[in-house]
């Protein structure tokens, strides 16, 4: 918009005062962030399998239910398992017996020492048989490994099932595991503890937090990436393995930063500098140096003090000494003004 004054100032040559759009610089609490794609994964997962053969008699769980580390899962019929057990607790006591026996009779010279080899030889074969058959007893009754959330169930009462068949799975859920990759070039700025915080889409307005606790000790030569995993906690429960997420890794903790718009920024080779209106409206241009890339801003390092009024819009405008009419960012700016020298 034009604009003259008549009067004393009929005749003289008039000053063009450009608009710009200024902002002040100020204090801002700001981290470093990146933003990277992560793979939510069980704290804890096993595949519950039978570890001997037989026929199910029991399946003492509902699918999707939680337990507790130890609670029976499933049991097998036990009827021959036991028969066999007292079979061979049986002929362990004989052996046990004729050991001290033979003993006995080795040190009175009674019998020969090929004799009372093959006395203790048997007692150790009982021995270890009574112990196989406790332990397949106790493979029949196949517990809990670990609290977590079963799955669906793969077979039913009165079944026969193979040594190694899938009865169910179980999940450990709380806390959850995001893994995600990270460019090497960040390998520096990785810490244990370090937070995270991740986005899903099944709950795009909530934020979960968590830390990293594992650093993988070598880069992918594919994708010049390192494995990096997190735990979140997740007592809700509403987190699920297979989810992805979109991750914000903070490289460094919350911190006060000087910051100016991104717009105010003008590159002159390698080096950035901003306009700068003082308190006279005069267009100063200053070097500075720049930090952390914000999302529209930019951390200012080196050259600005707090309050500066830095142009955002207009400086292809105006060169370094331009009188100017400064305009908050939040106001509309008409495009030239025109006023005389008195």
């Amino acid at each position: 918009m034009l604009g003259c004054q008549n009067g004393k100032n009929e005749g003289q040559a008039p000053q063009f005062v450009v608009n710009v759009i200024v902002v002040e610089s100020k204090l801002k609490l700001v981290s470093d962030k990146i933003n990277l794609v992560a793979t939510l994964t069980p704290n804890e997962r096993v595949e519950i399998q039978n570890l001997i053969s037989g026929v199910v008699t029991d399946i003492s769980f509902e699918e999707g239910e939680s337990v507790e580390v130890g609670d029976l899962i499933f049991e097998l019929d036990t009827k021959k398992l036991r028969a066999r057990l007292a079979e061979a607790e049986g002929n362990f006591e004989l052996a046990e017996i004729n050991r001290e026996r033979y003993i006995k009779l080795l040190e009175s010279n009674t019998v020969s020492q090929q004799e009372f080899d093959q006395a203790i030889s048997r007692y150790s074969v009982l021995s270890a048989t009574l112990e196989l058959r406790r332990r397949q007893l106790d493979d029949s009754m196949l517990r809990a490994p670990f609290s977590g959330i079963i799955g669906y169930r793969r077979v039913s009462p009165g079944q026969f099932i193979q040594q190694g068949e899938t009865i169910t799975t179980l999940v450990d859920i709380n806390p959850i595991k995001a893994n995600f990759q990270v460019p090497e070039r960040f390998l520096d700025d990785l810490k244990i503890n370090q937070v995270i915080n991740i986005t899903v889409p099944a709950y795009p307005t909530e934020r979960f937090s968590g830390k990293v606790y594992f650093i993988a000790p070598e880069v992918a030569s594919e994708t010049r990436t390192v494995l990096v995993r997190a735990t979140i906690d997740n007592t809700s429960k509403r987190l699920k393995p297979g989810m992805f997420g979109n991750l914000e890794l903070v490289l460094q903790p919350e911190g006060k930063a000087l910051v100016i718009p991104e717009s105010a920024l003008i590159t002159q080779g390698d080096r950035i500098q901003v306009m700068v209106v003082d308190s006279e409206n005069t267009v100063k241009v200053i070097y500075v140096s720049t930090g952390l890339r914000l999302k529209g801003e930019v951390e200012i390092t080196d050259g600005l003090n707090i309050g500066e009024r830095v142009i955002t819009e207009g400086h292809q405008k105006v060169e370094a000494g331009s009188k100017v009419n400064p305009l908050s960012g939040e106001v509309a700016q008409p495009l030239l003004s025109i006023h005389f020298d008195e």
